[in-house]
């Protein structure tokens, strides 16, 4: 049975990953041209009328080849001698350009090098002079970090390692602390109006008082200290969220999964929905996650991280036999005796 549950909780992280990460209308490509973990070849004389997107693999475009819109590669090289009549983008890795490659567009490199043959056309700009930091992801593929404003693949590839990075920060913490995270989610529940009261008013008052400490060389690294603090109760609390949404689908499945596959499942699905309406829909997608995060924020500081569960004033806890209270007429010091 925990084999069967692996392979379904494989397929159900996979599904997701692919329609959650890489909507067709981000690309204005259809299924086919999304390559995860494969090489891909445009032969000699074929036409690709749709853009093109792969992920970890090399793609290769033949003489006479024609590519109507763009290619976009994260980790992998690119061998071109056909015609691109969009955008080149390839991060992480290395670009060979034949002598009779030709690109409309514009060519965008970072992470990797420019192999350009004498004779090789290029009508748009060359960007290769991108630096900054990078994320390394398992099996040593790198991508840089850089402005996600410059070409919509890179914004999206900044969303493809974010939902990477949580989903594992998330795993890691159910693995350890599966009951604080529930109690954390459950003050969430119960308490939502008090949770992102006290969430909203922190993130009010505390980045003030940060930046007053910050100003003062002595306290400067408190200030660091606090902020670092304050992200991870945000972050906290969105996982905590992501944990209850994991558990739910696996009700869905009729299958109880271990809390790190909850968390990890849960989390991705959850960030994929806030950060997708953040990213696309940059103008009002940023209120969804902004709730959330302001409930899960002060549910954490409720509980202190998980650590108690949070009994609001309002609340009277249960009345035991022993505290009731003697019939009238009786006396509190010496209350009658049980017949």
């Amino acid at each position: 049975m925990k084999h069967i549950n692996l392979k379904l909780v494989s397929a159900t992280l996979l599904a997701v990953l692919l329609l959650g990460v890489f909507p067709v209308t981000a690309f204005a490509a259809t299924p086919k041209d999304l390559v995860v973990g494969n090489n891909y070849t445009l032969e000699s004389g074929k036409i690709l009328n749709n853009d093109l997107l792969v992920l970890g693999g090399n793609v290769d475009l033949q003489k006479d080849s024609i590519e109507t819109g763009s290619v976009i590669i994260f980790g992998g090289n690119c061998t071109a001698a056909g015609t691109i009549n969009g955008d080149l983008v390839v991060l992480g890795g290395t670009i060979n350009l034949a002598s009779t490659f030709v690109l409309q567009g514009n060519l965008t490199s970072a992470g990797g090098s420019v192999n350009r043959a004498p004779g090789a056309q290029i009508n748009g700009q060359v960007n290769t002079n991108i630096s900054g930091p990078s994320v390394i992801l398992p099996g040593g593929v790198r991508f840089p970090v850089i402005n996600a404003t410059y070409n919509p693949a890179v914004k999206v590839a900044g969303y493809f390692v974010g939902l990477i990075l949580w989903s594992l920060v998330a795993m890691l913490l159910a693995m350890f602390l599966p009951n604080p995270l529930t109690r954390t989610y459950q003050t969430e529940i119960s308490e939502p109006l008090i949770s992102g009261g006290l969430g909203c008013l922190t993130i009010i008052i505390v980045p003030i008082v940060l930046v007053l400490l910050a100003i003062t060389i002595c306290l400067s690294p408190v200030a660091l200290l606090g902020a670092f603090v304050l992200a991870a109760a945000w972050a906290y609390g969105l996982i905590a969220m992501g944990l209850e949404v994991g558990r739910r689908i696996s009700l869905m499945f009729k299958h109880e999964w271990h809390p790190a596959i909850s968390a990890g499942v849960g989390t991705l699905v959850l960030m994929a929905i806030l950060t997708g309406l953040q990213t696309f829909l940059p103008c009002i997608g940023w209120i969804p996650m902004f709730v959330a995060g302001i409930v899960g924020l002060g549910a954490v500081l409720l509980t202190q991280f998980g650590r108690k569960p949070y009994v609001s004033g309002t609340r009277r806890p249960a009345v035991s036999s022993s505290e009731i209270l003697p019939p009238a007429g009786g006396s509190d010091l010496n209350p009658p005796a049980n017949q």
